[in-house]
């Protein structure tokens, strides 16, 4: 039986005992030996326009997710996986809560700071893989605006480090012209995403005739089978048009089918062959393969996917210039519709709200509402414990600092509860004005759940 992620990472410490004493002194050599050697290509540079311009781009993403961490509460879903998961994700938020107190901003704190990190990888990326810089702002806004993207960044998931692994790596091959080897081991040890970026490897070594990159292909990519192969199990079923609709949607359904069209030319007709296009096409062709046959966590797979933007902003710029003047009217206009579409949909993820002045059905967002609003009306009103019929909503409550005692009650009432309850006793939740929830709050004796 394969072993798992957790008892691996407990061997490491025995393992880490058990190698030669002078490994670590090796090691520290060989770094000061590389560093001396690539000193001259880290010399750092001087900030120009484009470096104010995408620092701008990533204000006004940051500001715009910040805004959106004030507005959304935990789920139900996030908080059951907070404290009652192994995984590194759920462990490392944990001891980020430990530091900086309990709230939202130091639950998805790190997160934010590490889509940060990603926007500056790509930028970074951009100005090696791009033929001017200028064209990095439009990589770079087309990042901020991605759904996909923003939702990594804000929601419990381990997508925006997966992408910052993968950024990483290409980053490293691109600027260096060299593989990091300790790196792609060390991070696909982490989770089955990375499994891609062994397969990227080893095509990469293929054509290149790299046997050392080869051999270190099938090493991690072994390695990553053995330790996260219990992933891929199940009775075989298609839900093939289920993730490509899924991975359509975190794109953009017009940003996805042109991206597939920059990849295909980036391999076929420019042939290609950097880790950053094969890590992309990878990516959607391992992810789409294995939905034949099962239900996948698009989660893990469509982070792969994402290293690959710089290609589309190439592929664009290539068509375009490549034309005269008169005929680039309909490349402006192809770019100018897909990120109309974009900002459709950023306004409806930033804004969802607004769905609520047109209906009150229950939203795609709505597991994520009224728990921060419903705790903050209760502590108004000197309530710190009491019980309440919503499991899973007393669970949200906790986090907010709304314990379980029997001081006091809280019952959700529906559209059908009569008005007429006295209002001290009644907790409204609104939004824009409309009227999303309403509970009843029964104090000491009068209390029956």
């Amino acid at each position: 039986m394969a072993m798992t992620s957790k008892r691996f990472f407990r061997f490491l410490p025995e393992l880490g005992r058990k190698l030669p004493p002078d490994i670590l002194a090796r090691a520290r050599i060989e770094l000061k030996i590389w560093l001396n050697k690539h000193a001259g290509t880290m010399s750092p540079r001087r900030f120009d326009v484009i470096d104010f311009g995408v620092i701008a781009i990533m204000l006004i993403s940051l500001g715009a997710l910040l805004f959106m961490i004030s507005e959304i509460s935990i789920s139900y879903k996030e908080i059951t996986k907070l404290y009652g998961s192994d995984l590194w994700l759920f462990a490392w938020l944990r001891v980020c809560l430990e530091i900086f107190g309990v709230g939202d901003y130091s639950l998805r704190g790190s997160l934010l700071l590490t889509h940060a990190i990603n926007m500056w990888l790509m930028y970074a990326i951009g100005r090696i893989y791009l033929r001017k810089k200028r064209d990095c702002l439009l990589l770079i806004l087309l990042y901020a605006l991605l759904p996909g993207v923003n939702i990594s960044a804000i929601l419990l998931y381990e997508s925006v480090f997966i992408i910052f692994g993968f950024l990483l790596v290409c980053y490293l091959q691109l600027r260096f012209k060299r593989i990091p080897y300790v790196l792609l081991i060390a991070i696909g040890l982490l989770d089955l995403a990375f499994c891609t970026l062994f397969i990227a490897l080893g095509i990469h070594a293929l054509h290149k005739r790299n046997n050392t990159a080869l051999i270190t292909a099938l090493l991690g990519f072994g390695i990553n089978m053995f330790l996260y192969s219990s992933s891929i199990h199940g009775v075989p079923q298609a839900y093939f048009l289920d993730e490509l609709g899924a991975m359509a949607m975190l794109f953009s359904p017009l940003v996805f089918l042109y991206y597939i069209y920059t990849l295909y030319a980036a391999l076929a007709r420019r042939k290609d062959y950097s880790l950053l296009v094969l890590v992309s096409i990878s990516g959607i062709i391992f992810s789409l393969l294995l939905s034949l046959r099962q239900d996948i966590d698009i989660a893990k797979f469509a982070p792969a996917c994402v290293v690959g933007l710089p290609a589309l902003v190439y592929g664009f710029y290539n068509d375009m210039r490549s034309r005269l003047r008169i005929y680039r009217t309909r490349f402006k206009v192809r770019m100018a519709v897909i990120f109309s579409v974009l900002c459709v949909e950023v306004f409806c993820l930033f804004g969802n709200k607004f769905v609520y002045l047109f209906s009150l059905e229950p939203n795609y967002a709505r597991s994520y509402y009224v728990a921060k609003d419903l705790a903050h009306e209760l502590s108004s009103r000197g309530v710190k414990n009491l019980k309440i019929q919503d499991s899973t909503l007393a669970l949200r409550l906790g986090f907010y600092g709304i314990g379980a005692g029997s001081g006091a009650c809280l019952y959700t009432l529906d559209s059908s509860s009569p008005k007429s309850t006295k209002s001290k006793d009644i907790i409204e939740v609104r939004y824009l004005g409309k009227l999303i929830a309403r509970y009843k709050l029964v104090r000491n004796n009068a209390c029956r759940i």
